[in-house]
């Protein structure tokens, strides 16, 4: 199973939805500029894995790079964001457990830009991810 997603604005290629096993398993490639806000999520606990480039992480504690082979791990409620400060893309490998629910919230911003047919504003963005169980601030 696979399937490409645009998450607002980047490709994800999701390879494992959490319906077979329990985890969400996909490859981000991160475009320069692209951002997600710090954020927790209630259900899923979450593994990020750089393959190439660099990222800066947002985390609980402030800012820290993440060049390719580095990961970083955060368990549910944990506060975590990124952003792509470079001019390359940066692949990132994501993995959520159990997933599901990351899966879904993914889909439905797919839908809801194609659907749209243009970007989501920050309070599209934030309502769907409260219906999955993520939380931004």
């Amino acid at each position: 199973m696979s399937e490409t997603l645009d998450v607002l604005g980047a490709p994800m290629i999701v390879n494992a939805d959490g319906t077979a096993m329990a985890a969400f398993v996909a490859d981000h490639p991160i475009p320069p500029g692209y951002f997600v806000p710090p954020h927790r999520h209630e259900a899923d606990e979450e593994l990020l894995f750089v393959i190439d480039g660099e990222l800066t992480l947002i985390g609980e504690t402030g800012e820290s790079k993440m060049g390719a082979g580095s990961s970083a791990t955060f368990r549910r409620g944990e506060l975590h964001g990124f952003r792509n400060d470079t001019l390359g893309t940066v692949r990132l490998f994501v993995v959520a457990t159990p997933g599901v629910q990351a899966a879904e919230m993914f889909r439905h911003f797919d839908r809801a830009t194609r659907e749209g047919g243009q970007p989501l504003a920050p309070a599209q963005i934030g309502a769907i991810a409260g219906e999955y169980g993520v939380w931004f601030g």
